[in-house]
């Protein structure tokens, strides 16, 4: 898990402009570790990177719904994200994985697995 003094740091250096719930969520998970929290600043990262913004925040939307389908991610959005991610949470991502994923349910999941194995494994 992330602690406190490091988060802090990163949402000072990283999260610039970000949302304050996207903030406060990645502060909150970092101290309770909560996947609750993780999904927030998983979907307000690529909602924050997104070309064309959704009418609603991504967590309100249905978990079905189409990364590039739906919400017109491109190649950019998603290197964005993924590197936003990466730094957030001290993880490295395979490029090619997430070529695969199509919806919002896939990428939460994907990434949920990704930081509960590198929390497990600092531990």
């Amino acid at each position: 898990m992330i602690n406190a003094p490091v988060a802090q740091k990163r949402v000072q250096e990283s999260l610039v402009g970000f949302p304050p719930r996207v903030t406060s969520s990645y502060l909150a998970f970092a101290e309770s570790g909560d996947l609750t929290n993780l999904d927030v600043v998983v979907l307000g990262v690529l909602q924050f990177y997104l070309a064309k913004k959704p009418a609603v925040p991504l967590e309100e939307m249905a978990g079905t719904t189409r990364l590039v389908e739906d919400l017109g991610c491109d190649s950019l959005t998603m290197m964005d994200t993924v590197f936003m991610v990466e730094t957030l949470f001290d993880i490295k991502l395979d490029d090619t994985e997430l070529t695969q994923l199509g919806t919002l349910d896939e990428l939460r999941a994907h990434l949920r697995r990704h930081v509960q194995g590198h929390t497990a494994s600092a531990a």
